[in-house]
């Protein structure tokens, strides 16, 4: 190779690299004032009418609706992980069936270990499902 394109080959393997390294970490303050509404629960469909969701409202901080109760949590992430802290929800009582996802929901979230997008969708890996907890972007109403 020429010594004048070795530079432009730098310069390009650089770029590369710096656009690879930016796909493994995934920083939440991308999410930050989006809603998000739970589609899949370990591989099968949320319960209809259902809603339970997550907003990032910031670095360290999710809330959101459980289905039947407010949630929040502290949040950590880093370059391969996110870990969701002690979540801290009202005490309403639902239908079983609301509070059966709202329990697989939140233990879930608790037992998470990262975060990535795929196509439209977030999805959250966690120990306590075998398949990720997938969410699509929750859509206002008049939007």
């Amino acid at each position: 190779m020429q010594p004048k394109f070795m530079p432009i080959m730098f310069i390009l393997s650089l770029v590369v690299a710096c656009s690879q390294s930016g796909k493994l970490q995934m920083s939440v303050e991308g999410f930050r004032g989006t809603d998000w509404v739970l589609e899949e629960i370990d591989g099968s469909a949320a319960v209809d009418r259902v809603q339970s969701t997550i907003r990032f409202q910031g670095n360290d901080r999710i809330a959101g609706w459980g289905g039947c109760n407010r949630y929040f949590a502290n949040v950590r992430s880093g370059r391969n992980f996110f870990k969701v802290g002690p979540i801290g929800s009202t005490r309403r009582i639902c239908p079983p069936v609301v509070m059966d996802q709202e329990e697989r929901f939140f233990n879930a979230l608790q037992k998470s270990r990262s975060i990535r997008m795929e196509g439209h969708q977030l999805v959250i890996d966690s120990e306590a499902t075998q398949k990720p907890l997938k969410f699509g972007r929750l859509k206002k109403s008049g939007s």
